[in-house]
């Protein structure tokens, strides 16, 4: 029985602890293989060997490696190392997404976990020291969210053994976050845990869109997630930005900054709560409209009729619209327009819950021609789900000004 092996390493423990770095009075070793029910078929095979003055306990699995050295001393207090950790978390994952239970579903993980550490332990006082633990070459994907992360690194360190709190300034690193077709690089987050299971992050940054975005403090109660939280928006390239709306914009230079407010709970997902962007003027913020027969002169005549109800005779005579030619090159992607004005507003809810963001865009066409200014508003409807991949319903306003 596995509890009459661990009774037997116990009593091995309490009668060496006042051995005061003596040469322990035993000799050999104590194996067998633990089984529970919540780890599934992990199979964690131990073995506790003595050697001199130190206890070894070694504890393997398919995946998993870990030795643990201590050495007894004075008045009991035991001082202990991991001499060696290991986890291979692809081979692990299986039995971790049993244990992480709904959320864990449609996620798939790898990469490799280092483990280290030292300290001490007493009967009475327990254990006590430092444990850190590192990931390297961490990879994850959800089917369910359609979102992939890759190079993902974590650096952690603790001395609270009830797992309860982590000081500040554990990293996590994610080299490439991909989610319908756009990505986000570099992300960083230094975080820690206070009691009561609340994550307080000091810092949060990513580059997005040829720009960067780097959110202010904020604090998380794992218990009831739910995030608010300000960031700054600087650099975002319009060009990275019309890759993602081919629908709308086949070319565009310039860059895009501002300050939004970032929601997400498990009901709503990920939202845009607030704020907005603004184009950063400049001699070089141009663009160009995805080719679209009709988009600005679909109800604009070619031709102005003089006596449109008259007899064959008269319906001729009339004269031609001078904004018609220009803004036909326009909505033919032949003409490009210089950016005065760019701006992103973003809803909570859209006011009467009907929009999720707006882009107002005014812009004098390069050819200096007879139209002086061109304004276009777009307004998007949908679930922000759909905003982030660009694929919401919208729906567009057309203005001019001669010259």
């Amino acid at each position: 029985m596995v509890w009459r092996v661990w009774l037997m390493v116990v009593l091995l423990v309490g009668g060496a602890g006042s051995a005061r770095a003596e040469a322990l009075p035993w000799r050999g070793a104590v194996a067998g293989e633990l089984r529970m029910e919540a780890l599934g078929e992990l199979g964690l095979k131990w073995e506790v060997a003595i050697t001199g003055t130190n206890l070894v306990l070694t504890g393997r699995a398919p995946g998993l490696a870990i030795v643990v050295e201590a050495k007894p001393g004075a008045d009991g207090v035991w001082a202990w190392r991991i001499e060696q950790g290991t986890a291979d978390l692809a081979e692990l994952w299986p039995v971790l997404r049993r244990l992480a239970g709904e959320a864990a579903t449609g996620w798939s993980a790898s990469g490799h976990l280092s483990f280290s550490g030292a300290g001490s332990w007493s009967a009475e006082a327990g254990p006590a020291g430092e444990v850190r633990v590192a990931l390297r070459e961490g990879w994850a994907r959800s089917d369910v969210l359609d979102v992939e992360m890759s190079g993902i690194e974590l650096d952690g360190v603790t001395s609270d053994f009830t797992g309860q709190t982590l000081a500040q300034g554990q990293q996590l690193r994610i080299g490439k976050v991909v989610k319908a077709g756009a990505e986000a690089r570099e992300l960083l987050v230094e975080f820690g845990l206070k009691p009561g299971l609340n994550l307080s992050v000091a810092r949060a940054s990513a580059s997005l869109l040829g720009g960067g975005i780097k959110m202010k403090p904020f604090q998380v109660a794992l218990t009831k997630p739910r995030v608010n939280a300000a960031a700054d928006v600087t650099g975002v390239q319009l060009a990275e930005l019309a890759r993602l709306m081919p629908w709308a914009v086949a070319a565009a230079e310039g860059k895009l900054r501002g300050r939004i407010e970032i929601g997400w709970d498990e009901q709503k997902g990920l939202r845009v709560r607030d704020g907005g962007l603004d184009i950063v003027r400049s001699d070089a913020a141009e663009f160009r409209l995805a080719p679209s027969p009709g988009l600005l002169t679909g109800n604009m005549p070619e031709v102005f009729r003089w006596l449109p109800r008259a007899g064959a005779w008269a319906r001729g005579i009339g004269f031609r619209n001078p904004a018609y030619a220009p803004l036909r090159e326009i909505e033919l992607g032949r003409e490009g327009l210089k950016i005065e004005a760019l701006q992103v507003t973003f809803w909570p809810d859209g006011p009467g819950g009907a929009r999720t963001a707006t882009i107002h865009v005014v812009g004098r066409p390069t050819s200096k021609k007879l139209v002086k200014e061109l304004v276009i508003d777009l307004n998007f409807h949908g679930p922000w789900s759909e905003f982030m991949a660009f694929g919401l319903n919208q729906e567009a306003k057309y203005g001019f000004r001669m010259q």
